[in-house]
């Protein structure tokens, strides 16, 4: 129990150019910042909540597809940041500044394109998620508003990436405040009217939502522009590109396994839509709550994935190894508390949102069965995390596909359609799903396969 318990700060630091890059370094501004990002979907869910549950509804949905598009972006920013982490590892300083320039540009073209295609797709696209004819017509205006200015979250998230990689968390933070702050603001006035906006309802949430990322576009370039990070843009050109060879490499595996998982999800969405608004209410109210019990672990793996991309970037193996175990240990613990505490006070957090007796007695189900998914969301979170921040990026994306699409979709469908478990049948498949999942990447890690991975140049 001793030994459990005991916690080992010297594997929770690295040596780099910038100085000594520590965990909680990255891990509390990180934390704040994911917080904050959650916090600007969660204001407008409550807020259409006082306008209708069916707005609820139809915003979840499309932000579920909408979160999908935003992974498929993240393919370029993800492999970016594996290979500027090894390259500082390694000392290569001038790679390192060639990946985050091929981030910043690739991401901004890919998003213009793929944005505009997919706004003028928006209705047939979200017919394929069942939604009743009243629902798919705000979920409709929300995506096509939200999907034509996606590049401003890319090139966000681009940017973010960076500052991370090269220990600036908290500028990510200051533009996460400020922009939950303007979006919080704008969504109390078109819900509310104190004064009247030329915005309302739906369509104003989502205007809202894109003047916030904008707003956040234009304080992070600021910051790239006057914090010196040895970047040297000015000097780079298209040549400096031909490092995107590269960073697909590394970013396309993690980007198919999270878009398969996404994907998984909007379909899982379609699949509870035949249980009808009622049951897709819930499932929003309660994903909205639970992201505050894995986000701790979530926020801890990526952190730790940072960390583990500068050690094998600097042959740091044995350090990797300790490290994850550490931190998987951390994980499962505080994932336990908090859903177990998360579930005592349900009812009054679910009363935020609603009043309706079903939604409330469906969501306290589903509460007592997410203690369960929590434990093994946390095995995923730090397990996955840590595979693709030391270059493994194979062998989760197979483990991730195989299991989405036969935990998550197959026995969502038979528990909760097949054999009447309604939504708490789809629950307890997420479960199996996280579970599965988070196991096989345990046995990939402690394998130490990862450890032939690295991709730096030194």
């Amino acid at each position: 129990m001793r030994k459990f318990f005991s916690y080992d700060k010297s594997l929770s630091t690295v040596e780099t150019p910038q100085g000594t890059l520590s965990l909680s370094k990255i891990f509390f501004p990180l934390l704040i910042e994911m917080l904050l990002l959650n916090t600007m979907g969660t204001i407008n869910t409550l807020m259409l909540s006082h306008y209708s549950d069916d707005a609820v509804a139809a915003v979840g949905a499309a932000t579920q597809l909408l979160g999908m598009i935003l992974t498929f972006y993240t393919v370029i920013s993800t492999g970016a940041s594996i290979v500027i982490n090894h390259n500082l590892g390694a000392g290569n300083q001038k790679r390192a500044s060639d990946a985050a320039f091929a981030s910043i540009v690739s991401c901004g073209i890919i998003s213009l394109i793929v944005g505009t295609s997919l706004s003028l797709t928006a209705r047939p696209i979200l017919k394929l998620m069942h939604l009743e004819a009243h629902v798919l017509d705000y979920a409709v205006n929300y995506f096509q508003i939200a999907m034509q200015f996606s590049f401003f979250q890319a090139i966000t998230s681009s940017i973010s990436g960076i500052f991370r990689s090269y220990g600036k968390p908290k500028v990510s933070v200051t533009v996460s405040i400020s922009m939950n702050v303007f979006v919080a603001i704008l969504d109390y006035i078109i819900i509310f009217r104190p004064i009247e906006l030329p915005l309302e309802g739906v369509s104003g949430i989502a205007i809202a939502y894109v003047l916030s990322e904008a707003f956040g576009l234009i304080m992070i370039v600021c910051f790239l522009w006057k914090i010196p990070l040895g970047l040297h843009l000015e000097e780079k050109n298209f040549r400096t590109l031909a490092i995107i060879g590269n960073i697909l490499r590394v970013g396309i595996p993690g980007g198919i396994s999270s878009i398969s998982y996404n994907l998984s999800q909007v379909v899982s969405t379609s699949i509870i839509a035949i249980l009808g608004t009622t049951a897709i209410s819930t499932k929003i109210y309660v994903s909205n709550i639970v992201f505050y019990v894995y986000v701790f672990g979530m926020t801890l793996g990526i952190s730790a994935s940072l960390m583990i991309g500068w050690m094998v970037g600097a042959g740091k193996y044995e350090q990797a190894y300790r490290l994850n175990l550490q931190s998987l240990k951390i994980t499962i613990t505080a994932n336990l508390l908090f859903s177990i505490l998360i579930f005592i006070f349900v009812q009054p957090l679910l009363g935020c949102f609603t009043s309706d007796p079903a939604i409330i007695s469906m969501g306290k189900t589903l509460m007592l069965i997410d203690i369960m998914v929590e434990i093994g969301r946390g095995f995923n979170h730090i397990e996955e995390n840590s595979l693709r921040g030391a270059g493994d990026v194979v062998y989760p994306m197979i483990v991730s596909m195989i299991s989405c699409w036969t935990m998550s979709i197959l026995f969502s469908y038979l528990l909760g359609i097949k054999f009447s478990l309604g939504l708490a049948g789809c629950w307890i498949a997420f479960g199996m799903d996280e579970f599965f999942r988070g196991i096989a990447y345990l046995m990939r890690w402690r394998s130490r396969k990862w450890t032939t991975k690295s991709i730096a140049h030194p």
